[in-house]
């Protein structure tokens, strides 16, 4: 998804949502995951959404990583500091973004109730996501966009051509 070699990439790394101590263990184990892939220590950014970023520094970075945690937390600092426009203006530049729990539910349209304008998302992907699922869980067929249910071993890629889960 990079196309470029692991080792040169350069990962922004958003911790924001990790507020409580089960977070932030499972926020280090993100960035030692990412270390684990060749990405580089050097080259992994850990920023906490404090208004210290332009457009231009975050433009600089291959992929934008957003641990898990509180998801309505994360939202409301992204809000308040205006972060939702440097995060779209990445995804829309091909930035990849990367959502591990909350990190992908802010993607989503809305974090609650689809019709309640203070948990509007980024609206990145077309759908609802559910996280931390059984297995065997159903989607909603109640809400106005498709709802994907995500087991802790899968992931969620999508592209303008459409998305993809996937196991492991």
């Amino acid at each position: 998804m990079l196309d470029k070699p692991i080792d040169t990439a350069k990962i922004l790394f958003i911790p924001t949502a990790a507020i409580d101590d089960i977070a932030k263990k499972m926020a280090e184990q993100c960035k030692q995951e990412l270390l684990r892939m060749g990405i580089k220590y050097e080259s992994i950014h850990t920023y906490d959404i404090d208004s210290s970023m332009n457009e231009n520094e975050a433009m600089a970075f291959d992929a934008i990583y957003f641990t898990g945690g509180n998801a309505d937390f994360l939202l409301q600092r992204i809000k308040e500091t205006g972060f939702d426009k440097v995060i779209k203006k990445m995804v829309y530049s091909n930035k990849i973004y990367i959502g591990v729990s909350a990190g992908s539910l802010i993607a989503t349209p809305n974090i609650g109730n689809p019709y309640d304008r203070e948990t509007a998302g980024l609206c990145l992907i077309n759908a609802y996501l559910s996280v931390h699922c059984p297995a065997d869980a159903t989607p909603r067929t109640d809400l106005p966009l498709p709802h994907i249910p995500l087991s802790d071993n899968q992931g969620f890629v999508t592209a303008c051509s459409g998305y993809e889960l996937i196991e492991g």
